[in-house]
């Protein structure tokens, strides 16, 4: 199914002030979601967990839950307030975050973690929904790519403005604040992470839901199904490459602060600041420049063009890949994540709008809970699990996190490339006909 590039509602100001917010929201969402991986030894020291245990928390224990809520979230998004649907899942995520600072166990903890995961899945299909139905498919692939840097940012200030912020609560700063003075500084952390969502919250309500475009009502699921397999089953494939390149993303992400700092003798500040640096300068070219190229292919060549980017997205995940397994220094291994960041975040970017573009306006927000329930149950519930197992069982020891991270992107990439090769490259082989 395609559109066309008619000029639509994309020089609404209401348009851009929906994508502004709602990049906020997912900012926050990656936030609390990523920032317990700055403070994974302190956490498993206090509550006596292993390294395994810990993966569950930062994997498993969100992953299962965001992947369960995603569709039955999906399909509501669909046919209800997309606007006040985000509205209840950022206010339950927020309270869960600060209830993980509070967790007095391991599974109270998981139980936290779990609502966490309930709260946000509803955010990105109810989202990319709604920014759809504000732009026309020339802005499309551009609005989507901001609405990403709250990703980008998210992912990068969980790292970074967590690792200043932990930095502070250890210095004294909060030693005033009523109530987690006392508490040991990550719980400070989650506590004071999970505020900021009940101050946007009510700036929500300034977005106006739009007209769902080209919508004929909810359609049934066995048309749904159909739409996925259609075109050489190019929605499920892209679906099925995001959730490989989750394993590699999570697994990196997961753990790569905790190897800063017992391979390469890092503080939690300088572990979080370099990988956040290079996340974020990586995230901020792939979302923009993804999503602008990607426009730029479909008023060219027609929005279906989308596809063949995806192609030269993965090479550079896997480049990213090898270079993890070469790197020697903390600097090397940071400059390796962000040629993967640069590679997976533009894939993500542009592989959104090429399933928005091809399917009917009513499984849009479904379409997106498919992928994001497939990156949760691959990418997020695999990756950090699989980086202490692979580690101990394939390299010797937990001591082996590097090539543990290394080999598991690697595998991720290349599985990526096979899966969405056939769509691509019959794509990239009838525009060379037409030139």
């Amino acid at each position: 199914m395609t559109e066309e590039m008619d000029d639509g509602p994309e020089s609404s100001a209401g348009g851009w002030r929906a994508v502004a917010l709602l990049c906020a929201a997912l900012l926050l969402s990656l936030t609390d979601r990523l920032i317990i991986n700055l403070v994974v030894d302190p956490i498993r020291t206090d509550l006596g967990l292993t390294d395994f245990r810990v993966s569950l928390l930062q994997g498993a224990g969100f992953a299962v839950i965001f992947a369960l809520a995603g569709l039955p979230a999906g399909r509501l998004a669909d046919r209800v307030n997309r606007r006040n649907l985000i509205a209840c899942g950022l206010a339950l995520w927020s309270a869960a975050t600060i209830a993980c600072g509070l967790a007095g166990d391991f599974w109270s903890f998981l139980a936290a973690r779990v609502a966490v995961g309930l709260g946000e899945a509803a955010l990105v299909p109810a989202a990319a929904s709604l920014i759809v139905d504000c732009f026309s498919p020339r802005r499309r692939g551009l609005a989507l790519g901001v609405f990403s840097l709250g990703a980008t940012f998210g992912a990068g200030s969980a790292l970074f403005i967590g690792g200043v912020l932990l930095g502070w609560i250890e210095g004294g700063w909060f030693a005033w604040a009523p109530g987690i003075a006392t508490l040991a500084p990550w719980r400070q952390l989650l506590i004071l992470a999970g505020l900021p969502g009940f101050v946007l919250l009510p700036l929500l309500f300034l977005i106006r839901e739009p007209v769902r475009r080209h919508s004929a009502g909810l359609i049934a699921i066995s048309a749904v199904l159909g739409r996925l397999v259609a075109d050489n089953g190019m929605v499920l494939r892209v679906c099925l490459v995001k959730g490989a390149l989750g394993v590699g993303d999570y697994a990196l992400i997961a753990w790569l602060p905790t190897l800063l700092q017992r391979s390469h003798g890092m503080t939690s500040l300088e572990a979080g600041g370099l990988v956040g640096l290079a996340l974020t300068a990586s995230g901020v070219v792939a979302s923009v420049a993804g999503g602008a190229l990607s426009d730029r292919f479909a008023r060219r060549w027609g929005a279906p063009s989308r596809i063949t980017l995806l192609l030269a997205c993965y090479l550079l995940a896997l480049a990213g890949a090898v270079a993890t397994l070469l790197a020697q220094t903390g600097g090397q291994i940071a400059l390796a994540f962000g040629v993967w960041a640069l590679g997976s975040i533009s894939g993500y970017v542009i592989g959104h709008v090429v399933m928005q573009e091809s399917v009917p306006n009513e499984m849009r927000a479904t379409t997106v809970a498919l992928s994001l329930t497939v990156t949760a149950l691959v990418g997020i519930g695999l990756g950090p699990t699989l980086v202490p197992l692979v580690a101990e069982r394939v390299f010797g020891g937990g001591a082996a996190l590097q090539p543990a991270m290394g080999a598991i992107s690697l595998g991720a990439a290349l599985l990526a490339l096979l899966v969405i090769w056939p769509p691509a490259m019959a794509r990239l082989l009838a525009l060379r006909a037409r030139s």
